[in-house]
C-alpha cells in the first residue's frame, strides 16, 4: 500500500504527462514557499499555468475537481506569486491562468481557468 504522499505524486506526474500531451510544457512539479505551494507549474502558449492535482479514488468523499476550497485557491495564489517574482515575471504583464486537474481512479479530467 502506498503512502499519501507517493500515491499523490504518482496521480500529480499522471496529470503532468497528460498535460504535456495537450501541449504543455511543465516548469516545475511541486513548487514550494513557506507560505505556499501548488503541485504544476506550467507554460501553455503565452500563459503561465498554476494547476492543482486533487485525486480521488471513488466518489465517497465527493468529487476530485469539488477539493480546491476558496483556502486553497488563496494559498495557490500566494504561490503563484511568489514564483512571478522569483522569475521576475510581472504579474499585471504576465498571462496566468489557475486551472485544476481531478484524477479520479485514473481517469483525468482538466478544467481550465477553474479560479
Amino acid at each position: 500500500m502506498l503512502n499519501k504522499r507517493t500515491l499523490g505524486g504518482r496521480k500529480e506526474q499522471l496529470a503532468g504527462a497528460f498535460l504535456e500531451e495537450k501541449g504543455y510544457a511543465i516548469l516545475e512539479y511541486n513548487y514550494r514557499t513557506r507560505a505556499a505551494e501548488v503541485d504544476l507549474i506550467c507554460k501553455d502558449r503565452n500563459a503561465y499555468v498554476f494547476v492543482e492535482v486533487k485525486y480521488r479514488k471513488d466518489l465517497s468523499e465527493g468529487h476530485p475537481l469539488e477539493a480546491v476550497t476558496p483556502y486553497k485557491q488563496n494559498r495557490i495564489r500566494r504561490a503563484a506569486l511568489f514564483y512571478l517574482m522569483e522569475h521576475n515575471l510581472v504579474p499585471d504583464l504576465t498571462e496566468i491562468r489557475f486551472d485544476v486537474v481531478g484524477v479520479l481512479e485514473d481517469e483525468v479530467i482538466h478544467l481550465e481557468g477553474a479560479f
